[in-house]
């Protein structure tokens, strides 16, 4: 538990501290600038609410402004949105994940979205589904696609659980007989229970209709047989791809990293060698080596990849200089992001306590939950870090017992300054209502149900992105 006394100020660890130092590049939007649906040259913040409407699920993607995101031009988006394929079921959990990148080649931004809670057809439930949303339809149009016939039993699949996308796709030489398209395509990898599976572009620029999606699979499998004894990994790491997944003995192309498994990733490479490293949360007692607190792992990224031992470092709330004592269900790592946010050129961590009590005059507020800004070196170090707590230093709202503020935690530029704003979901606010709190353009900005559309009980700020 902690105190709430000395917590660090949210707009200052976001946004002012960056402006105060010299003026990063400006970046106006370029060929798929992931989330910047409307060309603005600022990252729109989606919220995923897999919980709205009996967890039928809905997605609202918020355009940032000069003064962060705003509800001007608000979209929400469900499978009964235009020609968004699927229709609205109770359980499908349409919004559970989501992920932006130009899958398509024409140079817009699409919108991937994960339903995990999918039925299909033949009566095998929660079989899941990942649905592609076209960035030149205005995400009301695009492609669905389900689990394919080598990936094991279709019933609680649950394709969709987690989604990403990354890694361009390699130009090859054009032929004249066909038209390439304008920017390199994106892939699409998309989790389901205890697997992890890539989609590959189709080589005109079009999304592949449903039942003709080709995976890496099959061509590591061949490449397995024609080099006895080979290694795949080899051939993942020129392709530029990471796959981290918990069954064991099953690695689809996929490969295994010496690191504890993570409930959350990601990459950059923050020892600046040219090669990214990787983040891990490891918010339960189980994935983090019995420490109920949880902890986040930082794995450095090598040429031959990251499936060597050593080389990591561990931060828990019992680190020196951390703040806050671990405490079983603190749940630290339960969300992490690494974004540069204080402008000098190293990536820093965001990362979400939602379990975290906080006491305010005398009392306990238990889960209320808070955020850690860790601030790093090169070396892989921690020069700093920050707390940040509902009712402190300018961040709105004020600690209550089940906010869970930190659940996610995300951030990108809503402001289209070239400042990094951070976004921290507190889901249990209000009864289940949810609220969003963004710092953008040097304040904390508040976003609730009526600013995002979202409805009663939809646990807003449970998924964010960018």
């Amino acid at each position: 538990m902690r105190v709430e006394a000395g917590a660090a100020a949210f707009v200052a660890c976001a946004v002012l501290a960056v402006s105060g130092l010299t003026a990063l590049p400006a970046r106006a939007a370029g060929p798929g600038t992931p989330y910047d649906f409307d060309a603005s040259g600022s990252s729109d913040l989606v919220a995923g609410t897999p919980e709205a409407a009996s967890a039928s699920g809905s997605v609202t993607v918020l355009p940032g402004s000069t003064a962060g995101p705003a509800p001007t031009g608000r979209r929400t988006l469900t499978q009964d949105t235009g020609s968004v394929p699927g229709a609205v079921e109770p359980g499908d959990r349409f919004g559970a994940a989501t992920a932006s990148g130009d899958l398509d080649g024409d140079g817009r931004p699409d919108l991937v979205v994960g339903s995990p809670g999918e039925n299909d057809t033949s009566g095998n439930a929660d079989r899941g589904s990942v649905t592609v949303l076209t960035g030149a339809s205005g995400l009301t149009a695009g492609t669905s696609f389900t689990t394919g016939a080598h990936w094991g039993p279709p019933d609680s699949a649950r394709l969709g659980t987690d989604v990403e996308v990354g890694g361009r796709r390699r130009r090859r030489p054009r032929r004249r007989d066909r038209p390439r398209p304008r920017y390199g395509r994106q892939r699409l990898l998309a989790r389901l229970a205890g697997q992890c599976h890539r989609h590959r572009p189709h080589p005109r620029g079009r999304l592949r209709p449903r039942g003709r999606h080709r995976w890496r699979r099959r061509r590591l499998r061949r490449r397995r047989l024609r080099r006895p004894g080979g290694d795949h990994r080899r051939h993942l790491r020129h392709r530029q791809s990471l796959r981290v997944h918990g069954r064991p003995g099953r690695s689809h192309g996929g490969f295994g990293a010496h690191v504890p498994p993570g409930r959350s990733l990601d990459v950059g490479d923050i020892d600046k060698d040219g090669h990214d490293d990787l983040l891990g949360g490891q918010p339960i007692a189980a994935d983090a080596g019995g420490r109920s607190g949880g902890q986040i792992t930082i794995k450095r990224g090598h040429p031959w990849g990251l499936n060597h031992p050593g080389d990591t470092v561990t931060v828990h709330q019992d680190t020196d200089g951390i703040p806050g004592t671990a405490e079983a269900g603190d749940a630290l790592g339960a969300s992490v992001v690494l974004r540069d946010v204080d402008g000098d050129g190293v990536l820093d961590v965001l990362a979400g306590l939602p379990g975290e009590d906080i006491g305010v005059a005398g009392t306990t507020r238990a889960d209320a939950g808070s955020a850690l800004v860790l601030r790093l070196t090169t070396g892989l170090t921690v020069a700093s870090a920050q707390a940040l707590d509902q009712g402190a230093d300018g961040i709105p709202g004020a600690a209550e017992p089940g906010d869970r503020f930190g659940a996610e935690v995300a951030a990108g530029d809503y402001t289209g300054a070239s400042a990094v704003g951070l976004a921290v979901g507190a889901p249990g606010e209000n009864s289940g209502d949810g609220t969003v709190h963004v710092g953008a353009d040097g304040a904390a900005v508040f976003i609730g149900p009526a600013t995002a559309g979202t409805p009663a009980g939809g646990r807003l700020g449970a998924v964010l992105a960018p």
